[in-house]
């Protein structure tokens, strides 16, 4: 079976390679149903329109009801990342910050101090933080325990979330100086946005809706992070995963057990509603917009930057980092991997991904329990298209498990796969090893 990221791929060259006529709805509808994801929502624009849009299937599955293009709110996951490079650009323009000088001169904080604990000489800098090249690794399993019920996670700050994590007293750090590795990193993304909420004297959430989305004509009372942000949830999109088995069941309990799995049948396969969370590195995963707002988000990086940011500074985005010369942990840091160019090319929280056909594209893609999205733009920066679902990559294993194909431990390395994965990468996210070594 195709992952749920083929699936995304196959909709985006059905949709850009028909612009001039209508896509092939059937087939979408038919891919999406065949991987299991109840509902999507596809926007195609350029600088200054909406070329195509369509909303498929069901934001809800009980009671149903049917995706909107305007009204359905997702959780952004990964793609909340490319908000943070465009705050921290907007500060860069100011001159209030510079990429490359140490963080800790913006947090102003008098005992605590951010520095990798075998190299302190090797400044963090936004640059590095941006690009996943800071070094930061914190291990899987601390990640999984991040994710809390409804707005829980939110008992803890930021600020107290990064220092917990991102300090040189944890081994959250890779055996590497930062700016010769990337490795992806929530807890670095989110460290960036930390960075703005000091600077600009207000929190992050509040900077996004006020500086970013309100300057570009969005209702920000249609947007937010936390649950307690909105008035209501009826708009929200559920979150739902595909389970074959009890075995399948048991597992997810057992890597998120403070999370709630409720299956909308009593019989197998079926799927399982995973009722709303939280998690501390909110900045790299946790905005929730329509489509419809994303897409007017989009819109204004395809117009060089708008109103809110100057054409330099989305080329300096566009840019990758080091010229692309920067490995990849994984690659270059196991004795079994025989490759040796990154999987994916980081500018500034967007990547760029070549596909099968040569061509290349810049975005981010975003998953997380009970969604997977994509955003990307072609080359040439003259169009773009959003995919928002409630499908759940993170159910790969079942998946894999009713092919014979491999996502769970790696056969060549002590990695525990599966929920390891990093999303546009076409190898693990955590040993740099294909997906058919992972069993």
């Amino acid at each position: 079976m195709a992952n749920l990221l083929y699936v995304l791929f196959l909709a985006f060259h059905l949709v850009v390679g028909n612009i001039s006529q209508c896509p092939n709805q059937q087939l979408i509808n038919e891919s999406l149903e065949r991987v299991h994801i109840p509902g999507a929502a596809i926007i195609v624009v350029n600088a200054t329109d909406i070329l195509y849009q369509h909303a498929y299937g069901y934001q809800s599955l009980l009671p149903k009801r049917s995706m909107d293009i305007d009204t359905s709110i997702f959780p952004l996951a990964s793609i909340s990342k490319t908000f943070i490079a465009t705050a921290v650009m907007q500060l860069v323009e100011k001159e209030l910050v510079d990429l490359d000088t140490d963080i800790n001169r913006y947090l102003f904080e008098s005992v605590q101090r951010i520095y990798h604990p075998n190299y302190p000489s090797y400044s963090i800098t936004l640059r590095k933080l941006l690009s996943h090249t800071a070094s930061i690794a914190v291990k899987p399993e601390e990640q999984n325990m991040q994710y809390k019920p409804g707005d829980t996670a939110f008992d803890e700050t930021l600020s107290e979330f990064c220092f917990k994590y991102i300090n040189p007293n944890t081994s959250n750090w890779l055996p590497k100086p930062p700016g010769s590795v990337a490795f992806y990193s929530n807890e670095g993304s989110s460290l960036a946005a930390l960075v703005v909420e000091r600077v600009a004297n207000m929190s992050y959430s509040q900077y996004v809706k006020e500086k970013i989305l309100k300057p570009l004509g969005v209702d920000i009372s249609k947007v937010g992070v936390r649950l307690s942000d909105f008035e209501n949830t009826e708009d929200f999109v559920k979150h739902y995963a595909y389970v074959f088995n009890t075995t399948d069941l048991e597992r997810l309990q057992q890597v998120m057990p403070q999370l709630n799995f409720t299956p909308v049948s009593d019989n197998l396969p079926t799927w399982l509603h995973i009722s709303n969370y939280g998690f501390g590195a909110y900045p790299a995963g946790l905005l929730r917009m329509s489509a419809n707002t994303l897409s007017v988000y989009l819109r204004m990086f395809l117009n060089n930057g708008s109103s809110i940011l100057r054409p330099r500074s989305i080329a300096e985005i566009r840019t990758i980092v080091d010229g692309g010369n920067i490995p990849d942990y994984g690659l270059i840091g196991n004795n079994n991997s025989t490759q040796e160019s990154p999987s994916s090319q980081f500018g500034l929280s967007w990547y760029w991904q070549t596909m099968s056909n040569g061509r290349r594209y810049l975005g981010h893609s975003g998953s997380m329990l009970g969604m997977i999205h994509l955003m990307l733009v072609d080359e040439t920066n003259s169009v773009g298209v959003i995919l928002l679902s409630n499908g759940d990559i993170n159910t790969r294993k079942a998946m894999a498990e009713e092919n014979q194909e491999g996502s769970g431990a790696c056969t060549k390395c002590s990695c525990s796969g599966w929920w390891n994965w990093q999303p546009g990468n076409s190898a693990c996210g955590t040993c740099g090893h294909s997906y058919s070594d992972h069993k």
